[in-house]
């Protein structure tokens, strides 16, 4: 990791001194100085960051090389910091050097004159200690860096079936839960160490068909070490009830005990699965327990699947249950999930016998341990089939094991130590998120470039993109995992596995990467420059003004965070560059003084309570990403429109009362709404996503913001049509486009225009009236998924006639108000890559035809509050890749005709494995 260091350290001055020609004029002799000692260090800290897990004197010469490096770097910041500080105060230090005679830049040059002193010490005690003539053994060495991934897949949403060796216990598992018997009340657990397998289990009989079909409800509940109960309850809730937004705001006014007792009402005359994934406590499952369960009397059959590493727990919580023990997979069993790994984007042609007879030995380290063998197969994906590169890795495996008890843990930080440099970073990060936390993808990347983690690649490549490579990586070698898929087969969300999480944490520790702020944090935080914290606490935060004149980031996950805490983030965070405080209930405003956190690039206050943001926050001109969605602003400043260095905007979902109509006036005002020019959205060059409620801006230049990927805009767009028209041609980098003209009573007329040549165009949401659908040929032909609402189409245009003609179509999402039609055909060979279907509140359709060959690779099928509809489509039993049939809020004559076995419709989807009706 000090590899990494020391060269993200190299590229932040080379990019300084290449963007601030001037900037360190009068330092540059030193500068450079420092530069080429940093070089020199490099070239030798690659087989010493190896090295160091063998010897304790190089441990502590890479210790000294890293420190010196974070010093350097909290050198330079401070050196910027007090430039744009000098810059704010006289406007032309921006075309200009920086004083020579000045007190900051002495100051400076006797900081990096320290900093080059401590490094020729270092460095002359390379030779002094004998850390030259070290040899590293069997060290593992980077085989083949330069092929690293040369396979980028052209979509890597298919994912492998890693239940090897499993089987007979899903079969097992799946009749301990489906068999009737007089028992309310059955918990079912599965027992075994970290990285059996547990959830790869029981996630595979939770999905299996003749357990679903057994009960009414089912829903999966990660739990973890540190878990909040109340959230567990109201992920529960959206899973087993589609809620309305005035159910959603009540809801999520109820403490935990008022929640557990709606879920507990709405289940008591419904059978129900839950699963429980990861509870570590006793103590744990009784509140569980509690809050999900209620009253057990009167209520129908419940069951649940519970994975634990504890065998006190399973006895606990159902002592009449044998708890179902994880076995270690056979040779065979290991084997082939190794395979599976290794060739997961290839053919076994290059599989020769000298090979089988390598594989079988590397498998063999693994002693069974299902984590361990998809992390070695991981990494053995990303290099070249042959015996001699094989060999080296078993080496590398042979000498990790004979270093200590741990297997597993030794083979992750094999592959660990097998990533270049930048992705160590990547991997490291995600030790600040909390246990089980399901990461969106774009805000991952996002953090990782405000971070400085991604390398340029040109002048053309676009940093964004560089990242998802860096994601895909770490998803293919096995140590990141895929939690959800776009539509074009890119990862939307993420996240990793506990023991990979711990690995993070420790790693990122030893190297002071980050630290963690809750329940088991220590009770002083020393230096670091990243701080986390996952829970509140009522005490006084032990955190020494020294460490916060250090921090560079601050990531909160907790609801809420200390007032002392907060009182004194805008005085000793001068060298912020990230600040995550999304969710933070108790932040109802933002001091002046954030405008002085000027080296800032992200910051996230999304689902806080802030009703206002001051106008200092037009100071942050290095801000990258600036997320103010789903808060309580009544307005926004006009100084967001000089941001020019923004590349990620979110101001949405502002109201959640009734004040909506009555504030959307003062919004718009306050954005330029009633100045005589509309705002000069135009400054804002590097957007790349832009969500935003609708306003003059958009005759203010949208059609100049083409390096635009994902516009969304909101509200009332009658006065924006025609310059929505003239716009949306020009943005031809989109990637994601949603239109919602619909609000209230009222639905906007939407822009009408050719998509033919957005390429890049895969997510089109319209929700407001069209004049009529647009030609095939005028849809993005690449798109994927398409979501229409409000429509308002006339009774003769039937949308299934164009929409069946889409040529990449896989997710089609249809809702309220579409069109005015009763019938909807879907015709022959129509749909040709359509794998999702909802139908959602259209009240006037009251038959729908499927004609044979129709829909060839759908695999989900839903249809919503439908209440015209008589019945299911015949062709339907035509469809035989549908694997799932939702069918919610539909008539009672509608309900009779599915029933199974004795309804009309049974016939036509009985060949489906999961059909459910709510």
């Amino acid at each position: 990791m000090a590899e990494g260091v020391v060269k993200f350290l190299l590229q932040k001055v080379a990019s300084l001194a290449k963007d601030e020609a001037n900037l360190f004029l009068g330092a540059d002799t030193q500068v450079r100085s420092f530069q080429d000692e940093l070089q020199w260090i490099n070239s030798f800290l690659r087989d010493a960051d190896k090295k160091r897990r063998i010897y304790e004197r190089v441990d502590v010469w890479v210790s000294q090389i890293r420190d010196v490096a974070y010093d350097a770097d909290d050198i330079i910041d401070s050196f910027m910091l007090e430039v744009l500080r000098q810059r704010q105060r006289n406007v032309l230090l921006t075309f200009v050097c920086y004083p020579k005679d000045s007190y900051g830049l002495r100051k400076f040059i006797k900081q990096i004159d320290d900093v080059n002193r401590r490094i020729e010490k270092i460095s002359a005690n390379k030779s002094k200690y004998g850390i030259e003539t070290l040899e590293a053994g069997q060290t593992l060495v980077r085989l083949n860096e330069g092929l690293a991934w040369k396979l980028r897949r052209t979509s890597i949403q298919e994912e492998l079936d890693d239940v090897v060796g499993m089987k007979k216990d899903m079969d097992h598992l799946a009749m301990l839960l489906t068999k009737k018997e007089s028992q309310q009340l059955r918990v079912v657990s599965i027992v075994a160490m970290g990285g059996s397998g547990k959830t790869t289990l029981a996630k595979s009989v939770y999905k299996r068909s003749d357990v679903q079909k057994c009960f009414d409800f089912y829903t999966w509940i990660y739990v973890s070490q540190e878990f909040n109960l109340r959230d567990l309850l109201y992920g529960a809730i959206k899973q087993v009830k589609n809620l309305t937004d005035e159910e959603k705001k009540k809801l999520e006014a109820k403490n935990e005990l008022e929640l557990g007792k709606f879920l507990s009402d709405y289940l008591k005359e419904r059978t129900c699965l839950l699963v429980f994934d990861d509870v570590w406590r006793r103590g744990d499952w009784d509140r569980i327990k509690d809050a999900f369960l209620g009253q057990v009397e009167g209520a129908k059959q419940r069951r649940v699947l519970l994975t634990t590493r504890n065998r006190e727990v399973t006895e606990h919580a159902d002592p009449s249950t044998v708890p179902h023990e994880l076995k270690p997979l056979d040779d065979k069993e290991g084997f082939e999930l190794f395979l599976n790994k290794v060739y997961q984007f290839e053919e076994r042609s290059s599989l020769t016998e000298d090979l089988k007879d390598l594989g079988k030995q590397l498998v063999a380290k693994c002693d069974g341990l299902p984590l361990a063998i998809v992390v070695l197969g991981g990494l053995l994906s990303t290099k070249e089939k042959t015996p001699n590169v094989w060999s080296r890795v078993l080496e590398s495996v042979t000498w990790h094991l004979s270093q200590g008890p741990n297997q597993c843990m030794e083979i992750l930080a094999l592959s660990y130590t097998n990533l270049p440099y930048y992705l160590q970073s990547c991997f490291l990060y995600f030790g600040l998120f909390p246990e089980d936390h399901v990461i969106e993808s774009s805000k991952l990347i996002q953090l990782w470039v405000a971070e400085g983690f991604i390398q340029q690649r040109g002048d053309e490549a676009i940093l964004e993109d560089i990242a998802e490579e860096y994601l895909e990586e770490l998803v293919q070698r096995s140590l990141i995992q895929a939690a959800s898929w776009r539509s074009n087969g890119g990862v939307e969300t993420c996240c990793i596995h506990d023991l990979l999480r711990d690995f993070a944490i420790s790693e990122s520790k030893k190297d002071k990467l980050l630290e963690i702020y809750g329940d088991k944090c220590s009770t002083s935080l020393n230096r670091f420059p990243r701080l986390t914290i996952h829970s509140s606490h009522d005490s006084k935060p032990r955190i020494s003004a020294a460490s916060l004149n250090h921090l560079h980031s601050l990531l909160c996950f907790s609801k809420s965070l200390h007032k002392k805490f907060w009182k004194g983030l805008y005085l000793e965070f001068n060298l912020l560059g990230v600040l995550n405080l999304e969710g933070v209930r108790n932040i109802q405003s933002l001091p002046q003084e954030i405008g002085g956190l000027l080296l800032l690039k992200y910051l996230n206050l999304s689902q806080t309570r802030i009703r206002r943001i001051p106008h200092s926050m037009g100071n942050l001109h290095n801000l990258q990403t600036f997320d103010i969605s789903y808060t309580k602003l009544l307005y926004i400043p006009k100084e967001i429109w000089r941001m020019r260095q923004l590349r990620h905007l979110y101001c949405h979902g502002f109201f959640t009362s009734s004040k909506l109509s009555k504030c959307v006036g003062k919004i718009v005002h306050v954005i330029g709404e009633s100045c005589s020019h509309p705002p000069e959205i135009d400054n804002l060059r590097n957007l790349q996503t832009l969500h935003l409620v609708a306003g003059s801006w958009i005759k203010g230049g949208l059609d100049k913001l083409t390096n635009l990927r994902e516009l969304q805009i909101h509200e009332d767009l009658t006065l924006y049509t025609k310059a929505l028209t003239v716009s949306i041609p020009e943005l031809k980098k989109l990637r994601t486009l949603r239109l919602y003209g619909a609000y209230g009573n009222k639905s906007t007329p939407l822009p009408l225009v050719s998509f033919s040549h957005h390429v890049h165009l895969y997510h089109l949401t319209l929700d407001g009236v069209l004049e009529k659908l647009p030609e095939p040929k005028d849809f993005p032909p690449y798109l994927t998924e398409l979501r229409l609402y409000n429509s308002r189409l006339k009774q003769d245009d039937q949308p299934m006639a164009t929409l069946e003609k889409l040529p990449n179509l896989k997710i089609l999402r249809l809702g309220l108000g579409l069109f005015e039609g009763k019938k909807m055909i879907c015709s022959g060979g129509g749909f040709a890559k359509l794998q999702t279907l909802e139908l959602m509140m259209l009240i006037k359709l009251e038959d729908m035809k499927v004609e044979q060959g129709a829909f060839p690779c759908l695999k989900v099928f839903s249809i919503w509050e439908c209440q015209q509809l008589k019945m299911l489509p015949d062709g339907l039993r035509h469809v035989t890749t549908l694997q799932e049939l939702n069918l919610c809020y539909m008539s009672k004559e509608f309900e009779a005709r599915v029933k199974q076995e004795k309804g009309e419709d049974w016939e036509k989807i009985k060949h489906i494995p999961n059909v459910s009706c709510l």
